[in-house]
């Protein structure tokens, strides 16, 4: 107000900044491996056993980005998690259609204007409906090696359309699909994955233990959660 026009009524608006706290999580998960195993196996089992311990931390990243419970030992607040109330709640004995993605898009307001800043993450269930839906855009229709490169399987209005292996089968009150805008997501790594290996001699084998520490959180709430989700209503 001091430096508008002389005479002027406007109020004054502070800029308030805000501070978010992202915490950051340990994961970690170790595997014994004995001497014979090794001595014994016509394979080198080390790769092998390396390999499904990354592949076992990714898988709990991803659901705990995807539906954390957020405390206890479920510390990382999944995105299903800050939508409180599911507007979009299909019967369990129908399919899955578009329209009821393009009803979670609706569903989050401003957050849903720009298709090209939302994602769609569908169980694997609905992927399946999905595709038995003559309207749905496969990648073989709207970007070839999409796949392969960034996991994604359609495109739904512009907004690309990933499947997860982590949601519970159908049945009444479990989760089909998320639709959220990353934007309002903020995630980070506070120590990216570790391998470590110490020989016990004592008990001839062999300890390998992965970890990683990581976390998330939500950005801003003035244009609401910037996530919805449909979770499966009663039987039909």
């Amino acid at each position: 107000t001091a430096t508008g026009p002389s005479g002027g009524t406007a109020a004054g608006s502070p800029h308030a900044l805000k501070e978010i706290t992202l915490n950051a999580y340990k994961v970690a998960t170790n595997e014994y491996l004995n001497y014979e195993e090794e001595e014994d196996s016509l394979l080198v089992i080390m790769p092998i056993v390396r390999d499904a311990m990354i592949r076992r931390l990714a898988r709990s990243v991803d659901r705990a980005y995807l539906l954390g419970g957020g405390s206890g030992t479920d510390p990382v607040k999944g995105i299903a998690l800050y939508d409180a109330s599911s507007a979009v709640t299909p019967a369990v004995g129908t399919a899955a259609s578009i329209a009821n993605l393009r009803a979670l898009r609706k569903d989050l307001g401003a957050w849903g204007l720009d298709p090209a800043e939302l994602v769609y993450v569908v169980s694997t269930e609905v992927y399946y409906d999905l595709l038995d839906d003559t309207s749905f855009q496969t990648m073989n229709q709207v970007g070839p090696q999409a796949t392969l490169l960034t996991g994604q399987v359609g495109q739904i209005g512009n907004s690309p359309v990933l499947v997860s292996a982590e949601f519970a089968s159908k049945g009444t009150g479990t989760i089909g699909a998320l639709a959220f805008a990353p934007g309002n997501f903020m995630a980070g790594n506070q120590r990216g994955l570790r391998m470590d290996t110490q020989e016990l001699v004592e008990t001839q084998r062999r300890v390998l233990v992965a970890s990683l520490r990581t976390g998330m959180t939500q950005v801003t709430t003035n244009l609401g959660q910037g996530v919805s989700k449909f979770s499966w209503g009663t039987l039909s």
